[in-house]
């Protein structure tokens, strides 16, 4: 089962291999009989990188870098376009964590915050940090209860923050479900919905909820280049939002938009050929994922993002340090209910190999729990 995976992972790179040939997918898809040394299953990146026009783009501002980025709204046009959405309901941010980070930090001075638990929280530690109450509410049968959120909402909640599909859980909300709840909370609060990876959602267009935006409601919905686009480096995202809560988020930044973010982005956009084989790419690689887990009688969770929630059935911080004595990197939550859970990002095909190679000793080191 672990070579079908490793056949269809190649299959889908080729996807994306007659454009990227010369650059990235090349080496990619030669590094499965390349051993690697170190594996980042820590993060969730497109080891593809970015699309060809993208790179092309890139180069060609190189000439602008002495300069600041002074014209966002071609960008903001474009995306809007997209969307369906006016420039005066779309914001620009570094990545989408910047957006994330400085909005919660500003809605939770009123009140406090909610979110489901586990969830992606490094924007919610931010405001944390800076004296902001975060309330969380349990998973589910590992799944993000919306009904369960909707009662622990009090007249001091500020703002409730959603992530669609869920990191690290890769659950996918109900979409009628995801819209009634919108609709109905943000008429007294705001509602994050993080879409970090939701090009990767069956039918992902009709599964965003940015048509609460174009209706009006008080619905945030966080989107990113750094995931299927490849741009994790460049540090580029955006929010979909009314135009009181966009003048809110620049009022709150810098201008620190760079030249190549935004000229990847705006090349990325729209280039389906790229983005469906990426796509492709990262699904075979949670197959793989998948695989390991199987061969080392662990259980894990059916994902809609870019890793896989795995059940150790040992204490994962230990299970964590055990892994990276052998060269691989994963990343562990902080939920009560999840101890023995570790998140396992997908990779290059040489990285996952080398994941297959360090988990049966370092399941063999680490007692269960």
């Amino acid at each position: 089962m672990f070579h079908l995976h490793r056949r269809s992972l190649i299959q889908a790179g080729s996807l994306i291999a007659p454009a990227l040939w010369a650059g990235r997918a090349r080496p990619l898809l030669a590094a499965q009989e390349m051993p690697a040394t170190r594996a980042r299953l820590n993060v969730t990146e497109n080891p593809f990188g970015p699309s060809p026009a993208a790179r092309k783009a890139i180069m060609a501002c190189v000439p602008q870098a002495p300069y600041y980025v002074e014209d966002e709204h071609t960008l903001r046009d474009k995306i809007g376009h997209q969307e369906n959405l006016e420039r005066e309901k779309v914001a620009l941010s570094n990545g989408s964590l910047d957006a994330l980070s400085l909005l919660s930090s500003d809605i939770g001075r009123k009140g406090h915050l909610l979110a489901p638990q586990p969830t992606y929280a490094t924007h919610l530690n931010y405001a944390q940090r800076r004296g902001v109450e975060v309330r969380y509410v349990p998973l589910v049968h590992h799944a993000i209860d919306l009904d369960a959120l909707r009662q622990a909402i009090t007249p001091e909640t500020a703002m409730v923050y959603l992530c669609n599909p869920n990191n690290p859980t890769g659950d996918m909300l109900d979409h009628a479900k995801l819209l009634s709840f919108c609709e109905e909370v943000s008429k007294k609060i705001p509602v994050v919905v993080d879409e970090a990876y939701f090009e990767l959602l069956p039918l992902a267009e009709q599964m965003t909820v940015s048509s609460l935006v174009q209706s009006g409601y008080d619905v945030i919905v966080a989107r990113t280049f750094s995931k299927v686009y490849g741009l994790a480096g460049l540090r580029i995202g955006y929010i979909l939002a009314q135009p009181n809560r966009v003048k809110q988020l620049y009022s709150l930044t810098t201008t620190s938009r760079n030249q190549a973010g935004y000229a990847a982005a705006m090349a990325s956009l729209g280039d389906k050929t790229y983005l469906n084989g990426a796509i492709a790419y990262l699904k075979s690689c949670r197959g793989l994922i998948y695989d390991i887990c199987q061969k080392n009688g662990l259980s894990f969770l059916k994902s809609h993002g870019t890793f896989v929630y795995v059940n150790t059935q040992r204490p994962a911080e230990k299970m964590k340090a055990a892994l990276a004595q052998r060269g691989v990197d994963i990343r562990v939550f902080d939920a009560p209910a999840y101890q023995t859970w570790i998140r396992v990002g997908t990779a290059t095909p040489a990285e996952l190999d080398l994941f297959g190679r360090a988990l049966p000793a370092a399941l063999q080191d680490v007692p269960k729990a």
